[in-house]
């Protein structure tokens, strides 16, 4: 096989893999994150009734807030913790979406911006600062 034939295929293949790679949703239990996301990278603890659990995937770091085991809350963030760019910004909320929904402005306060998702099961924050996106169950309060 040719190098050119050989890049060819590692390219489609990684096409291929990150079209496909979906991210978590709102509701799903440790193991269909693990599922998605593979295994995760760090134990944050628990604080109250909150289990925080973080994975790299998809060019993110991802803190996910479990309730009873079921995910309410998803963090994205750069690897480098760097502002998100609007181009990664679309990329998270696109993905998660699940099929046949969308995402709508929501109201924002101040610098910060939100979307509610269609289904209304789902909102979307983006703090002021641009670090984390957080997508999570609307009823979700996190620990402070």
């Amino acid at each position: 096989m040719s190098i050119q034939m050989k890049t060819l295929s590692l390219t489609v293949l990684f096409l291929i893999s990150a079209m496909t790679l979906s991210f978590a949703r709102i509701g799903d239990n440790e193991k269909q994150i693990e599922a998605r996301y593979g295994k995760a990278g760090r134990d944050m603890g628990t604080r109250g009734n909150v289990h925080q659990i973080g994975y790299v995937a998809g060019g993110f770091m991802i803190l996910v807030d479990y309730v009873d085991g079921i995910c309410q809350r998803e963090g994205f963030a750069n690897p480098d913790t760097s502002p998100l760019k609007d181009d990664a910004i679309l990329q998270i909320l696109k993905m998660s979406l699940p099929e046949g929904t969308g995402w709508q402005p929501g109201p924002s306060t101040g610098a910060d911006k939100s979307w509610r998702r269609t289904d209304g099961k789902a909102v979307a924050i983006l703090p002021a600062n641009g670090i984390f996106l957080f997508v999570q169950n609307p009823e979700y309060v996190p620990q402070k």
